[in-house]
């Protein structure tokens, strides 16, 4: 199957909010792009995971978009799903200067947030066109600011639905590089750090000032995306200087010209067509390599289906074209090719990370519950292994803590650390909860304290326990659980035995909580702003995990 004979498959329902042959045009900067066959909008890490494993069965390419603030789409149709993370935007501060934010938060309403918290060090965001999580993608920097230097943590999901949490140092290769870049994971959450205070005063006087500076130099004035190239330091000067330089301002293709005021800057000028902008950098690229011995990428990042000869002239990586050999596929997340790629992991590589990620509040306000607590689940055997040896340990789920005022409240101390206690909801407590992905069959709880006490319910239905386990014991439970303990971490070890009734071919749910004893409750991964009172037993909610 072709990727285009896509488009004729019979109607599809994708499992999150969608449009259907969405004008690409109508959603971008540029103004430029095709019909999109699905525009999906995940308001959830759980729905964002629902739809690629959704995927997995009908096979459509994949492309993501932030606000497409920095996006060329095809002019061609695109017959898969654009995703669009503009329905998760929420922000909240986790503790005084760390602000958690989803991937579709914009850059302006972030800078804005810390205009009216008073802290400094983001105000070059303030009117830098995009969301949070592009900007995080590409490490994207101006007027001397650079994302890399306030993120404390990115959440990513892989394409198989798993959530992974990665330091700076991970992330981060240098001047508007990173990992991500050439690597299919998606950014869904960043954390952010401010320990600067300041004035709203001065905050908003340079924010000003950076706004004065882009109306300065013209920036908004035909749709554009910014800048077309990144810089080259080698060069000793900007990619706008040396293509004024060239002799490129006011230059033209087509609908496309380059702006007679920053010409590192393409604007449509009105009908422009994506080749008419990819003609116009393939010069501009041409000329600074031929004329001045200077190279210099694309920034702009192409989506969709372009002449092959046009993205080798700009430097883009693409994918040929089944039908058409002229034609390349730049900018996929995902496409049926990738089938073929597919292998399995050698035994060596377990264990591998299912989720891993930290806990936010439960109703994702501000300093909801004290920061720093981790929760991570990996499998340490493949599937195939599980089966052949069903008793052995499966799952890892552990909880890594930095703050004592997480589990503070501790059962009495005549309870023996490591012990099955009842009542541990009253303490400070980790929780795992393991449901079937279709929510039929009920599902298990396990709670555990930082000292090893712990405890393990089955459920028929929320809250309602099943026969045989209403009254609450170790019996049932001691046989398939090993404890782990670790400096800085607890957790449990469960064997695919015990799991098996809510795997369904090589999925499960999951969820991990957790409690204060003081009324303060976490989530990982998080909901959409849960309303009333904070309930964990909501099965619906539960994250989708497929196994490797």
């Amino acid at each position: 199957m072709t990727i285009k004979s896509l488009y004729v498959m019979p109607e599809l329902f994708l499992p999150c909010t969608y449009e259907c042959d969405v004008s690409l045009a109508s959603r971008s900067y540029y103004g430029i792009g095709g019909t999109a066959r699905f525009l999906a909008h995940p308001g959830t890490p759980a729905e964002l995971a629902d739809l690629l494993i959704w995927n997995r069965e009908y096979q459509l390419p994949l492309a993501i978009m932030g606000k497409g603030s920095n996006i060329l789409f095809s002019d061609s149709l695109f017959p898969g799903i654009v995703i669009s993370l503009d329905r998760m935007e929420r922000m909240f501060w986790i503790s005084d200067d760390e602000l958690f934010c989803e991937a579709g938060a914009d850059n302006t309403l972030i800078a804005e947030e810390l205009l009216r918290c008073d802290r400094g060090g983001g105000e070059w965001l303030y009117r830098l066109p995009g969301q949070i999580g592009s900007t995080v993608r590409m490490n994207a920097r101006c007027f001397g600011g650079e994302i890399s230097a306030i993120t404390s943590g990115i959440q990513t999901m892989t394409i198989e639905g798993h959530l992974l949490w990665k330091t700076p140092d991970e992330v981060f290769h240098g001047y508007k590089q990173t990992s991500l870049m050439e690597n299919p994971e998606i950014v869904i959450a960043v954390l952010l750090r401010f320990p600067e205070t300041r004035t709203k005063k001065d905050i908003k006087l340079q924010m000003e000032g950076f706004e004065e500076e882009r109306n300065k130099k013209h920036h908004f004035d035909f749709p554009s995306c910014g800048s077309t190239f990144k810089n080259n330091y080698a060069a000793g000067r900007s990619s706008g200087t040396i293509f004024e330089e060239l002799g490129f301002k006011g230059r033209r293709e087509g609908g496309a010209m380059v702006s007679e005021h920053h010409a590192n800057f393409i604007f449509n000028k009105g009908g422009a067509t994506a080749s008419d902008v990819l003609r116009l950098a393939a010069e501009m690229k041409t000329a600074a390599q031929k004329e001045a011995d200077i190279q210099l990428d694309l920034e702009v990042q192409c989506i969709g289906l372009f002449d092959e000869k046009l993205l080798v002239s700009c430097g883009v990586n693409s994918v040929a074209d089944d039908q058409d050999s002229s034609k390349g596929w730049a900018g996929l997340l995902w496409s049926p090719k990738e089938l073929s790629k597919k292998s399995e992991i050698p035994e060596h590589l377990f264990p591998q990370v299912l989720i891993r990620g930290s806990f936010v509040g439960y109703k994702g306000t501000d300093r909801e519950i004290p920061p720093g607590g981790f929760a991570a689940v990996e499998q340490l055997l493949s599937m195939r292994d599980a089966i052949t040896a069903p008793d052995a340990p499966f799952l890892r789920w552990t909880t890594r803590n930095s703050n004592s005022a997480l589990f503070s409240l501790k059962p009495a101390s005549v309870t023996p650390p490591g012990t099955f206690t009842d009542e541990l909801w009253q303490y400070g407590v980790s929780e795992l909860f393991i449901a079937h992905p279709d929510f039929s069959g009920g599902y298990l709880e396990f709670e555990m304290t930082l000292e090893g006490n712990w405890v393990a319910l089955r459920f028929d239905a929320p809250r309602k326990r099943t026969l045989g386990y209403a009254i609450l014991s170790e019996e049932p439970w001691k046989e398939y659980i090993t404890m782990v303990k670790s400096e800085g971490g607890f957790g449990m070890e469960l064997p695919y035995r015990l799991l098996e009734p809510f795997i369904q071919g090589e999925s499960i749910a999951m969820q991990c909580c957790v409690s204060t004893g003081r009324g303060e409750y976490g989530l990982f991964p998080w909901w959409q702003g849960p309303s009333g009172p904070a309930d964990f037993h909501q099965p619906d909610h539960f994250y989708p995990i497929t196994f490797l």
